[in-house]
């Protein structure tokens, strides 16, 4: 596999050469991992259309195995831009984003309706023929920082939602539409659990948290016991393990929400809990009565 320093230095040949870029961005800095296999960059061109063609890179890079454009499945997430996401044989990644200066800039300075979080929020300038980028870098990221406390709005709305898309998943669950109960277990539940554990983590710790991409972080950021538990709320594809995963939420979300609350000086609402745990336990009994 190759070097890090030896992509670089391709990245930098391959800009060197081609009249079109004037600037590279590399934006893979964080998190810093110990195996670095994917590289990202941001090509500043002046001429976007000269890189719709899928070969434009060719073999420049090595021997490509895999070429993914992403600009072509999500258009609304890479505008005024050409994304070539390459996979090579030597087990190496590379990313190149051709765009023009002006959507560069706004990206960087996170003025575009959709952002790209893949591409993450570190920018550090490692090519500039014109001169163009003077004050381009940025090596920390925000992006994935989680700095805030809920209003007593947004806490009882977060709970609320909460208990309606746990009684959805308990619907889609009896009925045995296993598609969409995991949907809503892992994604719609798992969001709003999520949030509940940024706030507690940050109201914790009372500084900005990096909860990372996809909240990679938070085995880091958690307590022992909460993340022991966070893990149990993911199932296998059968429904004794999912209502065990459900059961796992159920207990983390309170232990979250309570500690919150707590901190926040609000009421946890414990007759809503306990109205819609009861709700869910009914719905159940009725399943198991209608299957005598």
């Amino acid at each position: 596999m190759r070097t890090e320093k030896e992509i670089i230095n391709l990245i930098m040949d391959t800009a060197l050469k081609d009249e079109n870029v004037r600037a590279v961005i590399r934006t893979d800095l964080l998190p810093v991992r110990e195996y670095l296999f994917t590289y990202n960059f941001y090509f500043v061109v002046n001429e976007v259309e000269k890189y719709d063609n899928d070969e434009v890179f060719g073999t420049c890079f090595g021997e490509r195995i895999l070429l993914f454009r992403s600009d072509r499945n999500y258009p609304e997430m890479f505008p005024n831009t050409k994304a070539h996401l390459m996979v090579f044989r030597d087990g190496v990644t590379i990313v190149v984003n051709a765009i023009d200066i002006d959507t560069f800039l706004s990206k960087y300075h996170g003025e575009l309706e959709y952002e790209n979080v893949w591409m993450g929020d570190t920018f550090q300038k490692i090519l500039d023929k014109d001169s163009l980028l003077p004050k381009i870098e940025r090596l920390e990221e925000k992006q994935t920082l989680f700095y805030q406390s809920p209003t007593e709005l947004e806490f009882m709305g977060a709970c609320n939602e909460f208990w309606w898309v746990l009684k959805t998943f308990a619907e889609y669950s009896l009925r045995e539409e296993l598609p969409s109960a995991m949907f809503y277990l892992n994604v719609a539940v798992r969001d709003l659990l999520n949030k509940m554990l940024h706030w507690h983590i940050y109201l914790q710790v009372g500084q900005p948290v990096d909860v990372g991409i996809l909240d990679s972080n938070l085995e880091k950021s958690l307590e022992q016991e909460y993340f022991m538990l966070y893990k149990k709320t993911y199932p296998s594809a059968d429904y004794e393990s999912i209502w065990k995963a459900y059961d796992a939420v159920v207990e983390l979300w309170s232990k979250a929400g309570h500690a919150v609350a707590g901190r926040c000086g609000y009421c946890y609402p414990d007759g809503v809990q306990e109205d819609m745990l009861e709700f869910i336990r009914m719905l159940r009994e009725s399943k198991d009565t209608a299957c005598l």
